[in-house]
């Protein structure tokens, strides 16, 4: 049996610390060390038995890692992974991969260069009921596909401080469905169209729409609909439902009644493959390069439902 694959974690936050509940029982995959520059959020990493370093470059000098899950705000992904990559360390990465699919190509390229490993964290793909439907629909079990419909609504919108540097609506929370569609169905996307709910609630976060739907038409000519938005009171609730000439299967990813368990058990399973992968095994996630298509696809979708706002 080998050793446990030893990770470190960039960004003691609420993703980080969701990561840590979830490698919490991994026979695999352990969290040694974690970057983390706010003092109170890591004295109480500390206070849960962690190292805790206040840089990432301080993280990488200690080493004793095999790899690092990123788990930063948006807009630092890109820029860690970078670091981390030309430090020779694997890097499983928070979605999406940065803000710009040009850069992510980029950081894809250098992650080839250097020899090592590099995920991006779409854990929809862990799911045991979504890989099953993935099975069917390759399959034909289902028939043609007429129409997926992937739905994510969040309980409540997150802080200002996060909305303003998330990229908005498509590229924080729709990026997971895009990247749904694509994985489940196997089909190039030739045309989009999106419009937004209301605009922020938020004064502080002004330029961030509450909610946002979109239609987009792939090239077997089925339709997919994503539904988007940041109110469901309850909890937050994740499902996919496809129709088929032969067949119809509604998935329920996560809702008020499973609360996060389902999210936990993927993420294990994804650091697991992870762990995997970056020891020479092939990639079961998504690769940057994928993640840098999910990002062009929802910066179409941005640029569109931006478009229907300012033409009412």
């Amino acid at each position: 049996m080998s050793a446990a694959f030893r990770l470190g974690i960039i960004g003691g936050g609420r993703m980080g610390r969701t990561h840590l509940r979830a490698l919490a029982d991994s026979q695999d995959v352990v969290c040694v060390a974690v970057a983390e520059p706010f003092e109170p959020s890591a004295d109480e990493l500390r206070e849960q038995g962690y190292t805790v370093y206040a840089t990432v470059a301080e993280l990488l000098a200690a080493g004793g890692i095999d790899g690092v899950i990123i788990a930063a705000p948006t807009d630092q992904h890109l820029e860690l992974a970078v670091q981390v990559i030309e430090a020779g360390v694997s890097v499983l990465c928070e979605k999406p991969f940065g803000l710009s699919s040009p850069a992510a190509r980029e950081a894809a390229a250098l992650a080839v260069e250097r020899g090592v490993a590099l995920q991006i964290a779409y854990w929809r793909r862990f799911i045991p009921e979504l890989v099953t439907l993935r099975e069917d629909i390759a399959t034909g079990k289902l028939g043609a596909v007429q129409l997926l419909i992937c739905s994510q609504w969040d309980e409540a919108p997150p802080a200002a401080s996060f909305r303003n540097h998330s990229g908005g609506l498509f590229l924080d929370m729709g990026v997971h469905e895009i990247n749904q569609m694509l994985w489940l169905l196997d089909e190039r996307v030739v045309d989009v169209t999106a419009v937004a709910g209301p605009v922020s609630t938020d004064p502080q976060a002004p330029e961030d729409f509450d909610s946002a739907q979109a239609l987009l038409t792939l090239e077997d000519q089925s339709t997919v609909m994503v539904s988007l938005g940041r109110y469901y009171p309850g909890g937050d609730v994740v499902t996919a439902e496809l129709f088929g000439s032969k067949g119809h299967r509604l998935v329920e990813v996560v809702s008020p009644a499973t609360g996060e368990a389902p999210q936990l058990e993927a993420l294990r399973l994804q650091a697991e493959a992870f762990a995997r992968f970056a020891r020479g095994g092939a990639c079961e996630g998504t690769t940057a390069i994928e993640a840098a298509d999910v990002i062009d696809i929802a910066q179409q979708l941005t640029d569109s439902a931006r478009i229907a706002v300012l033409s009412d």
